[in-house]
């Protein structure tokens, strides 16, 4: 079954899940603290909390490339504006501690993207899928983003450039 609601009010019943777990949920909603509560509200005294959450801090290139730079800045003030902290990662722990959750555990992962791997164009499909959202917001001018753009799809087509996956972090903890 699929449901489809607002993460910070499912409307579900209280403490009806032994876990309740999220991927990538954080790093792409507003207000973060009412989804993280209403996770903890979900699942059952005992029961289990669980999410895996990416932070951008490492997401880097090598060799460095000057487009990749400013088009992380331009990513960046869009998904500020927007409400999304991109390194909402580092701060999960805390905040399922702040929810109330005990026996917290944290195990960080990272992943790096050679030639041929699929997900080695990651933050070019991003900034694809937003570029128009991008470009009404007036972060950028349409002529320096497509020039970015190609600049960033050149070097990361070639064979020498190695691209470091966001940091994410497995956090889970239990409801007392």
């Amino acid at each position: 079954m699929l449901l489809e609601g607002d993460a910070t009010a499912t409307r579900l019943p209280k403490a009806s899940f032994d876990l309740v777990h999220a991927r990538l949920v954080l790093v792409n909603v507003p207000h973060v603290e009412a989804v993280v509560r209403e996770m903890v509200r979900l699942a059952c005294p005992g029961g289990a909390v669980a999410s895996h959450e990416a932070d951008y801090l490492p997401h880097r290139c090598d060799p460095a490339l000057r487009a990749w730079d400013r088009l992380f800045a331009v990513f960046r003030e869009y998904s500020a504006a927007g409400g999304i902290d991109l390194f909402v990662g580092r701060r999960t722990h805390r905040l399922f501690r702040e929810a109330g959750l005990t026996d917290i555990e944290v195990i960080p992962l990272i992943h790096v993207y050679p030639k041929g791997h699929n997900r080695r164009t990651i933050f070019y499909q991003f900034l694809e899928n937003v570029r128009d959202r991008i470009l009404e917001q007036e972060l950028i001018a349409e002529s320096e983003f497509c020039e970015l753009m190609a600049e960033l799809k050149e070097h990361l087509d070639k064979p020498d450039t190695l691209v470091v996956s966001h940091l994410f972090f497995q956090v889970w903890g239990r409801k007392p």
